[in-house]
């Protein structure tokens, strides 16, 4: 049932809460850190009387809440100086400390500074997870320590915890430490990809389960064991409303640049600690916060809700939501576009195009060639822009917009892993409803699984995994086996492949110049190619271009300078390896369900042996179908063909399956639909030498 957005306090916006980065100096080796902090002293710092200026400058017009945060607030010897400063101010001081420096004697030193309360980290239920998390071995038992210092000193405590991949099986077990512990709240953080965060990506759990866990905690919102707020998740309050929760605060849900600021040791002003775009220099301003908070851009544009794009600009629900400014900025590169892990369609505008900008003909005739023909030559963007017969600035501004609004992941090679000397599979698993996150979250851990989705079949759980062998591969299925306790997992390798060609058409004009021998189609089914031997100087050129082309006019020119390559000898080695077939094809990776083809089914279909290439072969030549395969069948399930196949709905992607079976004569077929997707990502080779 759908509840109504509720209404906000209508006054000014002063800062009612600012997150003040004193140090960058941390003991831990977080994985998420923001700001990538590490054990050393960072130059740069604000000094204590320009810690006191901007105290005496903030409470004159204000008063807000200070956090004091890092890094780890408690390696400046001043720090008690500057919270007892904030305090006579009349500033409520609150202080983000790791946990394992807070002993009696410095759980007394924080308290006689006029500090309250503190939070305290804990991102696992246990040693293991907690400490893998932080990076440093001991944070967990250090930390508890730390909480029962601060119990004795009588000061307040709230638990944050940032929901990952990682913990998120954890998530109520951590929330029940909480409560143990004696915490006055409990605060989930959801994982934005900043700092060493970007590194995690691959962590954020999918919307699917963002959306679930919201409601999971929203059913705890009111519960008496302890109070819960929830951060970095902006949507939670229309999830409040849409249940119907009362007696909640009417905050806001992402308050930066409206109630919330961030300042970070060296004093530029950010709208969060998240969103890596300065709003102002408090040393270029004489520490005059209140001028950068009335007269910033950025600040000004947050504030007016007509300025959003995409469905945050139309959603019932902006006022109380507004959506996480920084992760749309993280991952289109548009602090204003539409929250990307939100997945409420709002009614007024329900249907309607999705993030605001809808392609033009240029946009889609740029996307519809450079998926497979993206000119491998010094200067490629000159020689597309020729062949639209526009101006080369026009066509790279045009592919830059797609890549900050999501539509290209990447622009660069999809490489044959079995070239390269890698084996792939794709796994199928029963595994009890009740186990498939846990047993996913095992699954997302493992280096060579690059995608894993939730389907609604009796084989639930799917996952593609690549080694460098096929032993390989049973020894990592037949350690998951034996680790779960689950024993149906079943590898189901490529016995023919009749086509892989990621290829959405946009537009009528054809890309007359596409080049065939980037991509498998119709013709005899491919067997894996031998392995290429590659010397080290090839693997350092593979993994810089799995990473992706930049966006300048000679983008080989600028990968030279990490390499020992020239510039041609880049062409010249892509040229080649495209010709061996070891890259499949080179151009833009896109994602589908932003051109708007939102559904894609696994097809699978029952052929007997004498028609199965026939019928391979055929399956190929639709433009609907971007791969197809012929895999073993398995005991209790007979299917030996599989197609992907896309299409704009559900529905759409059904009717064509069911008219290709009646086509082809084909009676026993089934189309299964991911309805969580639990990892995406590229694959990355050569990894292991960089490692080690």
């Amino acid at each position: 049932m759908s509840g109504h957005p509720g209404n906000l306090d209508k006054g000014a916006h002063l800062p009612r809460l600012i997150a003040w980065e004193v140090t960058r100096f941390c003991l831990l080796s977080c994985k998420h850190c923001r700001a990538a902090a590490k054990a050393t002293p960072y130059s740069g710092e604000l000094n204590t009387q320009e810690c006191f200026s901007l105290l005496d400058n903030i409470a004159s017009f204000s008063r807000p809440i200070i956090i004091l945060t890092g890094g780890e607030p408690m390696m400046r010897p001043d720090i008690y100086d500057i919270a007892a400063y904030g305090h006579g101010l009349g500033l409520p001081m609150v202080m983000a400390p790791c946990g394992i420096l807070i002993d009696d004697d410095t759980a007394g030193k924080i308290v006689r500074s006029g500090i309250k309360r503190i939070s305290i980290s804990l991102d696992g239920a246990t040693a293991e997870s907690h400490d893998v998390f932080r990076g440093v071995e001991g944070a967990f038992e250090g930390t508890l320590a730390g909480l029962e210092a601060a119990k004795r000193a009588g000061l307040e405590f709230q638990i944050n915890t940032t929901v990952s991949r990682h913990n998120l099986s954890e998530l109520a077990d951590i929330r029940e430490l909480a409560i143990k512990l004696g915490a006055r709240v409990f605060n989930p953080f959801f994982l934005v990809p900043t700092g060493r965060g970007k590194e995690m990506a691959d962590q954020e759990i999918s919307p699917e389960q963002y959306e679930q866990t919201l409601h999971w905690l929203a059913e705890k919102q009111n519960s008496p064991d302890i109070m819960q707020r929830v951060t970095c998740a902006p949507h939670y309050q229309r999830i409040l409303r849409q249940m119907q929760v009362t007696g909640t605060h009417p905050v806001k849900g992402c308050m930066g640049g409206q109630s919330f600021a961030f300042v970070s040791h060296r004093g530029k002003v950010q709208i969060c600690g998240f969103l890596e775009l300065e709003c102002g220099d408090l040393r270029r301003e004489n520490l005059d916060f209140h001028k950068i908070w009335e007269t910033s851009e950025v600040f000004q544009r947050l504030r007016d809700l007509n300025s959003y794009h995409g469905r945050c600009g139309y959603c019932e629900f902006r006022k109380v939501c507004g959506g996480c400014r920084a992760r749309s900025y993280a991952m289109t590169g548009d602090y204003l576009a539409e929250e990307p892990y939100c997945l409420y369609h709002p009614h007024s505008r329900k249907g309607q195009e999705k993030d605001g900008h809808e392609l033009d003909e240029l946009d889609k005739k740029i996307i519809s060639i450079i998926q497979a023909d993206l000119p491998v030559v010094l200067r490629p963007f000159d020689m597309l822009a020729d062949r639209l017969s526009e101006s080369r600035e026009l066509v790279l501004a045009r592919i830059h917009r797609a890549c900050s609004k999501g539509i290209i992941r990447r622009l660069g090679p999809v490489f044959d892993s079995s070239r390269l000397g890698y084996t792939s599979t794709l796994v199928a698993a029963k595994i009890p409803a009740q186990r498939l996150a846990e047993v996913a979250e095992r699954v997302n851990h493992l280096p060579g699984v690059t995608h894993n989705y939730r389907r609604e079949h009796a084989y639930n759980l799917w996952f593609t995994l690549t080694a460098d062998s096929t032993e390989q591969i049973d020894n990592i299925l037949d350690e998951l086996r034996r680790g779960t306790g689950i024993d149906e997992f079943y590898s189901l390798p490529a016995l023919a492949v009749y086509k892989i060609r990621v290829d959405f058409q946009l537009s009528e004009t054809p890309a007359a110049s596409r080049n065939a021998r980037n991509t498998q189609t119709a013709g005899s089914p491919a067997q894996p190619g031998e392995p290429v031997k590659l010397h080290e100087r090839q693997k350092q050129l593979v993994r810089l271009l799995q990473e992706g082309l930049p966006l300048v006019p000679e983008p080989f020119a600028e990968m030279a300078k990490q390499v020992d390559f020239s510039a041609k000898d880049i062409v010249q080695q892509i040229t080649d390896w495209l010709d061996a077939g070891l890259i499949r094809r080179f151009g833009a990776v896109v994602r589908h369900q932003k051109l708007g083809f939102e559904s894609n089914g696994m097809a699978v279909f029952e052929v007997t042996e004498d028609r199965i290439q026939a019928i391979g072969k055929e399956m190929a030549e639709y433009p609907e179908i971007s791969h197809c395969y012929r895999r073993p069948s398995l005991d209790d399930w007979n299917y030996n063909l599989f197609a992907m196949v896309h299409g704009r709905t559900e529905a759409e992607v059904r009717r064509f399956v069911d008219c290709l079976a009646e086509q082809l004569k084909i009676s026993k077929y089934d189309v299964l639909f991911s309805t969580t997707e639990y990892k995406k990502t590229s694959m990355k080779y050569f990894l292991e030498a960089v490692e080690s």
